[in-house]
């Protein structure tokens, strides 16, 4: 039985992560910091321990990875909303790279055999001309973001590892991810919620929304979690792989698609809180490397998981406390 720790257990990824791995008799362990709710893992709560740490905490990764010993580490906490990484761009970096610094610094000092899984993104590519899509892990980054650009100081320190110690470090660039559980920050929970209180009568009828002319490449969460895993039982270490469909939808379809699951008659309005000033107008990629080395390709139909993201907070809406007459 393979061991496994995932950074981040209880947040949208990792808890569907966690899941994946029992699914496939892996044996998991998970870090979260002080404080964090872990509601997404209630379903599998009996079968993974949950070690309190915060990744900042050199001391405290150190006792962890000398407790738990794990055969793979994925690397999957971080601060991955934009905007808050700009409001905190201190607080940002603490978490995204001292945080990961501690990770690969652990793993090198008390489990130099591990397999690391770092988790990146495709903003570190930035705004990229269109006749330059889909992107390939060749393309040279360019971060235009606070963001993004922790997240490829992050994929420096792991390929600094790798290099100078001989740290077996995978890194992944997924694409947008989408599915139950993700914060109402992400554009796709963000209409789901919205269209789930106005069903339930809780909201007017308006479904607020921000730039929907921005086109991305969005998996299914199930299908991303399942590449994780086939990154570290499969992939070369020292390789950075992109993770993606290959092609991109725009914000307005992604609505439109999910308009269509509700009868509820609902207006569309603008929101100027919802708009990023450094928004990128195109990103796909191309994930031919990956699917060369582990065979993956994504199952999950858009119409399928958005019906899914839907449900999920019509669900999250029932469990509203009902307001006081």
């Amino acid at each position: 039985m393979t061991k496994a720790l995932i950074t981040g257990i209880a947040g949208f990824a990792g808890s569907h992560l966690a899941e994946h791995l029992l699914e496939n008799g892996w044996e998991v362990a998970g870090l979260e910091r002080a404080g964090a709710s872990l509601t997404s893992l209630e379903k599998i709560a009996g079968r993974i321990a949950v070690e309190e740490c915060d990744i900042v905490n050199t001391a405290g990764v150190a006792r962890v990875f000398d407790k738990l010993t794990p055969d793979v580490v994925f690397h999957l906490a971080a601060t991955s909303f934009i905007p808050s990484a700009e409001d905190a761009p201190q607080l940002a970096f603490d978490i995204n790279v001292k945080g990961s610094l501690n990770i690969l610094e652990g793993c090198h000092r008390h489990i130099a055999r591990a397999r690391i899984i770092l988790i990146s993104s495709a903003s570190v590519y930035g705004a990229v001309p269109p006749e330059k899509m889909p992107l390939t892990e060749d393309h040279p980054p360019s971060p235009m973001d606070f963001y993004a650009l922790t997240k490829l100081c992050a994929e420096e320190l792991s390929r600094y590892y790798h290099r100078v110690h001989a740290l077996p470090v995978v890194i992944l660039r997924p694409f947008n991810h989408i599915g139950p559980r993700q914060s109402q920050n992400f554009v796709s929970s963000s209409f789901a919620f919205q269209i789930a209180e106005i069903e339930a009568g809780k909201r007017p009828p308006i479904l607020n929304v921000g730039n929907l002319d921005a086109a991305r490449d969005f998996t299914d969460v199930r299908d991303m979690v399942r590449a994780y895993r086939l990154a570290a039982e499969k992939c070369e270490v020292g390789q950075v792989y992109n993770i993606c469909s290959g092609r991109a939808l725009t914000i307005r379809e992604i609505l439109h698609r999910m308009l269509r699951l509700t009868k509820a008659r609902i207006e569309i309005g603008e929101d100027a809180q919802r708009l990023r000033k450094s928004d990128i107008p195109l990103l796909y990629g191309d994930c031919s490397r990956f699917l060369r080395e582990t065979g993956w390709r994504p199952e999950h139909d858009i119409d399928a998981t958005l019906g899914g993201i839907l449900d999920y907070w019509r669900g999250q809406v029932k469990l509203q406390p009902k307001a006081k007459s």
